[in-house]
């Protein structure tokens, strides 16, 4: 192993360790992929222990992402290694728990976290051992609390042990908490542990509630709101959600209120109910459903709560899914007959009809997003390979296939070539007969496809709802930039040269298709060679051109695969990847229907790149 590589992988651990801490799970996603591309490509002492505890990390983001059967799918093997240390496997254990009471297999979980238990305080003794006891006992506590609330008639022994259980959890997290600050104030379990013991006193209060002890239960969430860090926002959203629980069973209604619903851009305690679906939680959505709490936000993501719903994917999911939707159709119904008093009661429910359809779109959108640009396309720009942009255009083409007609999100990756936008003499629009698309039947490429260099063409609108003026400054220009592209580019040859354009290249007829494609511009972005951007005294005031722009930065600094120039006054030049703009200030056209799409984009731009490890 070189010194490089094992720099790199440090530097990649800090920054794990830092996302971890601020709950950044698709950064510290992004990183730990990176960190087991290098321990494939390099020969590490005790790679196999690395590669196993970066897998464990990974499977810890996809439950937390309420992605259950692939979180699963990842540590079952992991469980079963002969080599690997009793403290592991206990984790491990704990790890499986948790999924099957989010799935409410509460038996099992239970086994699974006496076992894990039992295994910690087999090994020898150490702060890890003393963190997955500590960990094991509060959530067998939880599971016997699931238990009890199964039993027909009510079995209060399970009740008092769960009690027991949970009460037990927050002693051992304050005195881990004590023992670190003496023997280990840096590590990693600090923060774990003030967490473990916020946990524990929500857990207790949804106890004491259960037992009747209402006036204890507030007293025990009011100690949990003094003591937590507040550093994890998906837990600080539990936190309230537990202590208006208890603020509602006092009948504080309106202090209750005042927990669960959370302004602009915080988690609110629907968003983390929605994050890690399950049966119980569902329960709870129903609660503040029927108190209403406004689920019509955003957190600090970008997120809302059908958002993160919608990405688990999970059984329950698709329950909460419902309770959601539901919820947004009667804060939906009351605005719009606030705001149009004249409306019929029909007219009222097409727009409420046509507010949720938009709401879905975005939710499923934001799914799609991620997996094609986390899991499909950043996977294939790391292994820069001499094919590589042949290659994105048939993942993405296969993907787009395998949808049908109905479902479909995304429209063809379609250009065109450059001699016939030359021969055209201005801009095409899609109905001319100009645009091709990747070959998406055999997915296999044409000779004609494996040689395109195709250029993304970035510009401003400046034509009355048309791309370009009676004058064709825009064709004009483009033809300029790409005659200069080329002479700076003596290897790319006119016959090979391809151009994308939203004019052309996104259904301008078709309503649904021309959604299908603006919503798939991002993706093209990826799939081309370069871009030059039309730059004009208010091009980088435009939200999407600034998308546009920040995908290809992230690129072009990432993997050197890509090229991104300017044109402007004239003349081609290297685009200027230190040029900052305000983000909060972009212009849109359609402002409310737009703007969480383009602040998720924009986040996901900085997802696809690399951590500057």
């Amino acid at each position: 192993m070189t010194s490089g590589f094992e720099q790199e992988y440090q530097a990649l651990m800090l920054k794990a360790n830092d996302y971890h801490k601020k709950a950044l799970w698709q950064e510290k996603l992004r990183v730990l992929q990176d960190a087991l591309a290098i321990c494939d490509e390099a020969r590490f002492p005790d790679v196999e222990r690395r590669r196993q505890s970066l897998r464990f990390d990974v499977a810890g983001i996809w439950r937390r992402l309420g992605q259950y059967s692939r979180a699963e799918e990842v540590l079952r093997p992991l469980a079963v290694l002969p080599d690997a240390t009793s403290s592991f496997k206990a984790s491990v254990l704990g790890e499986l728990g948790v999924m099957a009471r989010h799935n409410s297999r509460f038996g099992n979980a239970r086994d699974l976290f006496r076992e894990q238990g039992r295994l910690a305080s087999e090994d020898l003794p150490s702060i890890e051992a003393d963190a997955e006891i500590c960990r094991a006992v509060g959530n067998e506590g939880m599971s016997s609390y699931n238990l009890w609330q199964q039993t027909k008639p009510r079995d209060k022994r399970l009740l008092d042990d769960a009690i027991n259980q949970v009460q037990e959890r927050i002693s051992r997290a304050r005195a881990l908490q004590q023992r670190l600050l003496i023997e280990a104030p840096q590590s990693k379990y600090t923060a774990m542990a003030q967490t473990w013991e916020t946990i524990g006193l929500d857990r207790l209060s949804l106890c004491l509630i259960a037992a009747g002890q209402t006036d204890e239960a507030l007293r025990v969430a009011e100690e949990s709101q003094r003591v937590q860090a507040r550093e994890d926002p998906t837990v600080a959203a539990f936190s309230r959600f537990f202590y208006g629980n208890a603020l509602w069973h006092n009948n504080k209604r309106e202090e209750a209120l005042q927990q669960w619903n959370s302004p602009l851009g915080v988690c609110s305690s629907p968003m983390a109910l929605c994050k890690e679906p399950g049966a119980d939680h569902n329960e709870y959505l129903k609660l503040m459903s029927s108190a209403g709490v406004n689920f019509d936000s955003y957190d600090e993501q970008g997120f809302s709560a059908l958002d993160h719903a919608v990405l688990s994917g999970s059984p329950d999911a698709w329950a909460a899914i419902l309770i959601v939707e539901n919820t947004l159709r009667q804060q939906l119904r009351r605005n719009i007959s606030e705001a149009h008093p004249a409306y019929s009661e029909g007219e009222v429910e097409k727009a409420v009809d046509r507010e949720v359809s938009v709401r879905r779109r975005q939710a499923e959108l934001r799914r799609q997003y991620r997996s094609l640009l986390q899991e499909h396309i950043r996977p294939e720009l790391r292994k820069k390979s001499v094919n590589t942009f042949q290659e994105l255009r048939k993942i993405y083409s296969k993907i787009v296939s395998q949808d049908s007609e109905e479902q479909r999100m995304f429209s063809n990756f379609h250009y065109v070539k450059y001699k016939d936008f030359r021969r055209h003499g201005k801009l095409p629009i899609s109905t001319a007969g100009l645009t091709k698309q990747f070959n998406n039947k055999s997915m296999e490429p044409t000779s004609e496809d494996q040689d395109n260099f195709i250029i993304f063409l970035s510009y401003r609108w400046i034509g009355d709802n048309t791309p370009d003026d009676e004058n064709g400054t825009q064709w004009r220009r483009m033809m300029s930039a790409a005659d200069d592209f080329l002479l700076a580019n003596p290897d790319v040859r006119a016959d090979n040269l391809s151009l994308w354009l939203d004019y052309a290249c996104v259904d301008q007829e078709n309503a649904l298709e021309k959604e299908r494609g603006i919503d798939a511009l991002p993706l093209a972005v990826t799939q081309c060679n370069a871009m030059i951007s039309l730059v004009d005294d208010r091009y980088y005031e435009r939200a999407w051109c600034a998308v546009e722009f920040m995908l290809m930065r992230a690129l072009f600094e990432s993997y050197g695969l890509h090229q991104w120039w300017e044109h402007a006054d004239g003349t081609l030049r290297k685009g200027d990847i230190q040029r900052i703009f305000d983000v909060d200030n972009l212009k849109l056209t359609k402002e409310s229907l737009d703007r969480p799409k383009i602040d998720f984009l924009i986040r996901q731009s900085k997802l696809l790149g690399r951590d500057e490890a």
